[in-house]
């Protein structure tokens, strides 16, 4: 972890963007190439081999668009963000949808105990491209931690080319340094219907091969 980095003082500064309207990573929905990726992973194997609803936990969740996605396929979705005005939003963006979702105000970085091992899968969008390259090992571990053995982490990753940030430049090597020894990289395909604001993207699957611990 970055010795510079305070939890308080980026959630403050993140709540300020909400108070600003500086929140341009909201597309206001979800983007088309999650909606098409969510039906291949909508259940998994129950211990009495019946079909059990996936467990979602969605990092920076923001308004909360893709965690209702997931809800709304069935999955049992938790988001999380620091800024208690994303939380605040993500909670009434649900409720107008009809749809259940659990919000946590937390910290991606120190998750509370009851959010580790509980996921089957975590979806990253806009996350991982706000975390400054020497906090990127922190942000996986952590993320790893959240999950239970052989869990997936699927990621939509936006590779602008682009010096400074955020958003920061990710490019499919980034994702392999970060996760590295933590996940192992299964599948990475093109996006071909990103927004324009966000071309070029990809989207990985990765898959734990251990624990964070």
């Amino acid at each position: 972890m970055n010795d510079g980095y305070d939890s308080s003082d980026s959630a403050g500064r993140w709540n300020g963007r909400y108070e600003e309207g500086k929140t341009g990573w909201d597309l206001g929905g979800a983007p088309p190439v999650l909606l098409r990726a969510i039906p291949r992973f909508t259940t998994r194997p129950g211990a009495d081999d019946r079909a059990t609803a996936l467990r979602v936990l969605v990092p920076g969740c923001g308004r909360g668009h893709d965690a209702v996605a997931w809800a709304r396929a069935g999955a049992v979705t938790t988001g999380i963000d620091f800024a208690p005005l994303a939380i605040e939003a993500a909670r009434a963006v649900a409720e107008s949808e009809g749809v259940a979702v659990n919000y946590v105000q937390a910290d991606v970085f120190s998750l509370p105990p009851t959010l580790r091992g509980a996921f089957d899968l975590v979806w990253e969008q806009t996350c991982f491209c706000a975390i400054p390259r020497e906090m990127r090992r922190a942000y996986a571990a952590s993320m790893t931690a959240a999950l239970v053995p052989g869990g997936v982490l699927l990621g939509l990753f936006w590779n602008h080319g682009r010096e400074g940030g955020p958003p920061f430049d990710v490019a499919l090597e980034d994702v392999r340094e970060a996760f590295d020894g933590l996940m192992v990289v299964d599948e990475v395909s093109e996006v071909h219907d990103s927004v324009e604001a966000r071309t070029p993207e990809f989207l990985a699957t990765l898959r734990c091969v251990g624990t964070a611990g």
